[in-house]
């Protein structure tokens, strides 16, 4: 399978560095599913779309600067493709089933709210069963994202990001984000 993310990339990165596409920063903690002390978490989308609208969703105005990333010299946000095996054991989280069994409404899932998004996290990791979980996006309930956690997966290629990307493009257009050229008048 095939899974997608936005992160800061520069080509001179080194791997385990900051810039390379298979760098995860150490200091996480601050993300929904995340328990750094127990895993480093890679959050991904299973769109290229949902991946820059996960990222870049916040952002305003959506114009090239967004892409800019001067937190690690000579970086630029790019579109990470990567491939995991196709029987990966994860929750899905929505699927109502496994929200019964976990004793956990819908509602829970999509709030931002971390201690309660972190510590359901880590019940899950701890059962040993999965590799990770999916949920659907809180920007697009039509985009499913992923939190994966004791993975590498394989990079496929990096893909630049600027106005005209695909993936820019289709993200825009659902979370209904103006392009803007700074040049134009």
């Amino acid at each position: 399978m095939l899974l997608y993310r936005v992160f800061p990339y520069a080509e001179s990165a080194k791997a385990g560095r900051p810039g390379h596409p298979l760098y995860l920063n150490p200091l996480q903690g601050h993300g929904r599913w995340d328990n750094p002390e127990h895993y480093l978490a890679w959050y991904m989308a299973s769109e290229e779309a949902a991946a820059v609208g996960e990222a870049l969703g916040d952002i305003t105005p959506w114009d090239e600067r967004m892409f800019a990333f001067p937190q690690v010299p000579g970086a630029r946000r790019a579109l990470g493709v990567y491939e995991l095996p196709d029987d990966l054991p994860y929750l899905d989280l929505d699927d109502a089933r496994q929200l019964v069994e976990l004793g956990v409404r819908p509602s829970q899932v999509v709030e931002r709210n971390r201690a309660f998004t972190q510590s359901l996290a880590l019940r899950i990791y701890r059962t040993g069963r999965y590799k990770g979980l999916r949920w659907w996006s809180y920007r697009h309930p039509q985009w499913r994202v992923w939190c994966l956690w004791e993975i590498t997966p394989t990079l496929v290629e990096v893909e630049e990001l600027s106005l005209e990307h695909r993936a820019v493009i289709a993200a825009a257009h659902t979370l209904n984000r103006a392009l803007r050229d700074r040049n134009a008048r």
